[in-house]
C-alpha cells in the first residue's frame, strides 16, 4: 500500500513539473485535433512541395496563451503567418511558388487550448 502511494505522489509531482515547465500535448498536431495545456517551446514539421504546393488549413481554439505559425519556403523566406490569441480562429497559409521543403513552426507562448491542422501537399 506504501508503494503505491509514493508512486501516486511521484506520478502527481511529475506531472506537476511538466505543466508549469513545458506544459501538457495530448496528440499530435498536424494528426489529429491536439489539446494542451500551459504548452511553451516550439514545434517544427517538414513538408515537400513537389508540384502542387502546400496548404496549411485548421482551427486554433485559445483559453490562455497564444500559439504564432510561420510557414516558410525552402529559402528560408516566411510565406505564411498566424497567431492564435484568446478566442477560436481560422487558419489557413499556403504556398507554391517553389519546390522542395517547406517548413511550419509553431512558437507556443503558455498556450492552452486545441489545435486542429491539416495538411494538403
Amino acid at each position: 500500500m506504501r508503494f503505491l502511494i509514493a508512486l501516486l505522489l511521484l506520478l502527481a509531482v511529475t506531472l506537476g513539473l511538466t505543466y508549469t515547465f513545458g506544459g501538457i500535448k495530448l496528440g499530435i498536431v498536424t494528426v489529429n485535433p491536439t489539446r494542451m495545456w500551459n504548452v511553451q517551446g516550439e514545434s517544427t514539421y517538414s513538408y515537400l512541395n513537389s508540384g502542387n504546393g502546400v496548404l496549411v488549413s485548421g482551427t486554433c481554439t485559445a483559453t490562455s496563451g497564444s500559439a504564432i505559425l510561420r510557414l516558410t519556403d525552402p529559402d528560408g523566406l516566411q510565406v505564411g503567418g498566424q497567431q492564435c490569441l484568446k478566442g477560436t480562429w481560422t487558419i489557413e497559409m499556403s504556398n507554391k511558388a517553389k519546390f522542395g521543403p517547406y517548413r511550419l513552426t509553431i512558437d507556443y507562448l503558455r498556450y492552452t487550448g486545441t489545435l486542429d491542422l491539416d495538411i494538403t501537399r
